[in-house]
């Protein structure tokens, strides 16, 4: 099982920020993330989602187990896109990328 709060902190220390600034960015008080580090407390999901917009982050990228690969906001409009495709445009997509990779060598 993963320790959100561990996780949490462990991504606040990545960017450089102090507790403080982290909780500026998120709208948490400074107790409240003691009361996680210190007390053991659960954070509720509402905090969780500030914490993860602060960090820049999904709830379920701040949930997956390993090492957090950042993407980047063009590949995250990226990959929206490639969800609203059916399976039929999909495999036309993919084509293309082929035939032009393979144009590339």
């Amino acid at each position: 099982m993963i320790d959100i709060v561990r996780k949490i902190d462990m991504l606040r220390v990545k960017k450089g920020w102090t507790i403080y600034k982290l909780s500026q960015e998120a709208d948490i008080s400074q107790q409240t993330f003691h009361s996680w580090i210190v007390k053991g407390a659960m954070p509720s999901l509402p905090a969780l989602e500030n914490v993860c917009k602060a960090l820049n982050i999904t709830l379920s990228e701040l949930f997956t187990e390993g090492n957090l690969i950042e993407v980047s906001p063009e590949l995250k409009k990226l990959y929206s896109d490639w969800l609203s495709l059916t399976e039929e445009e999909k495999e036309s997509v993919k084509k293309v990328i082929e035939n032009y990779l393979k144009s590339k060598r």
